[in-house]
């Protein structure tokens, strides 16, 4: 997929997102609480956006907290609600200290599957359960879920690219959809010469296409065949590897999960989810983050069967808030923690400078596959 096609995206994905008005220099509305999201953070940005928080007296809420304010039982004035996705390590090793130095509160949104040390030993980017639970009893954390496999699934036979090198150094663990070879589901980053098809969020998708294994393979062997990484300094190495998968899709194609097969598959994100954290931490999880963007309407049906309250999405769905009374959780947007330096204040940042930064980093920001 060409850069031009992903910028667009970005794009219409702005287009349809509905920004509170302190981002635009306005005051706050009148008991607004704003929400960002953290993924890694770096401990000299986090440390500013605390100290802006600090001098500008602004508190830092916990959940429970804010979702009784949001629901009208309390209205607290300049406070904000801190949420960082994922359970990186950097969490433990970075944002913990400093929200104890900072006397402040946050949100941590785990997906289960990544914190068992099978998954994450190799490349050692998430906290262990152990490391949760310290959070947990911290007094600073609130740990909830973030699903249980995080994971985008193919929603089509539409190839966008192949499993290379420079791919696999510029897309995250996360940016990789799942995999079904042999009946079973492969998760994280993909060996060399995999097919990556057009691929959606598994809980906001509307269905699943399941490739076929053996074309699969078939290409990784190809590439080992023929010099394995070396095989993609030819330069037609994708026309190369684009024919054989057309060779062998012809003769093995692949099919569309059936619908009960879906609902069960997005059923699986809360149930495992939540017996994980029960298993690990001693409660389950009532509050879920979605990755990437709002849930499917089922999907949040689903959650709700399992025991979710609320749900909380990414900035393109701040707007989703004004239709919460129509969808079967309660929903809260969140922006992105860049913006935390325009709340009313001293040293509040400019619009126009943040723009830049916007435009110039959309290129970079765009996922795999969808």
């Amino acid at each position: 997929m060409s850069g031009f096609g992903r910028i667009m995206r970005t794009l219409a994905r702005i287009s349809r997102t509905r920004y509170p008005g302190f981002v635009f220099g306005l005051p706050l509305a009148q008991h607004e609480i704003p929400v960002f999201i953290y993924h890694d953070v770096e401990s000299h940005v986090f440390a500013r956006d605390l100290e802006f928080l600090q001098r500008n007296h602004y508190r830092t809420l916990g959940l429970d907290e804010y979702l009784a304010a949001r629901e009208r039982k309390t209205r607290p004035q300049r406070c904000v609600l801190l949420t960082f996705d994922d359970a990186r390590k950097s969490f433990g090793e970075v944002a913990l200290p400093l929200l104890h130095q900072f006397d402040a509160r946050a949100v941590l949104f785990a997906p289960s599957y990544w914190m068992q040390p099978a998954q994450y030993a190799e490349d050692d980017l998430f906290m262990s359960w152990e490391q949760l639970r310290a959070c947990a009893e911290s007094g600073r954390v609130d740990v909830q879920s973030h699903a249980h496999r995080h994971a985008l699934v193919a929603t089509s036979a539409q190839v966008v690219d192949f499993t290379n090198p420079t791919a696999l150094a510029r897309f995250d663990i996360y940016d990789w959809p799942i995999r079904c070879i042999d009946g079973q589901d492969e998760l994280g980053k993909p060996d060399l010469g995999t097919p990556v098809y057009r691929a959606a969020p598994l809980l906001s998708a509307q269905g699943r296409y399941l490739e076929n294994g053996d074309v699969t393979l078939a290409c990784r062997d190809f590439v080992d065949n023929n010099g394995g990484a070396e095989f993609f300094a030819r330069p037609d190495w994708r026309a190369e590897l684009e024919d054989h998968f057309v060779e062998h899709a012809r003769r093995a194609s692949g099919q569309y999960m059936d619908a009960a097969a879906f609902d069960d598959l997005i059923a699986s994100e809360f149930e495992i989810c939540r017996e994980q954290f029960k298993r690990h931490l001693g409660y389950a999880p009532d509050c879920i983050a979605y990755p990437w963007s709002l849930g499917s309407t089922r999907s949040m049906q689903l959650a709700r069967h399992h025991g979710f309250r609320t749900a909380f999405g990414v900035a393109m769905d701040y707007g989703a808030e004004r239709h919460r009374a129509r969808l079967p959780l309660p929903v809260y947007g969140r922006l992105k923690s860049d913006w935390l330096q325009f709340l009313p204040g001293e040293q509040r940042a400019s619009i126009l400078g943040a723009l830049r930064r916007k435009v110039a980093g959309f290129d970079t920001v765009q996922h795999l596959a969808h």
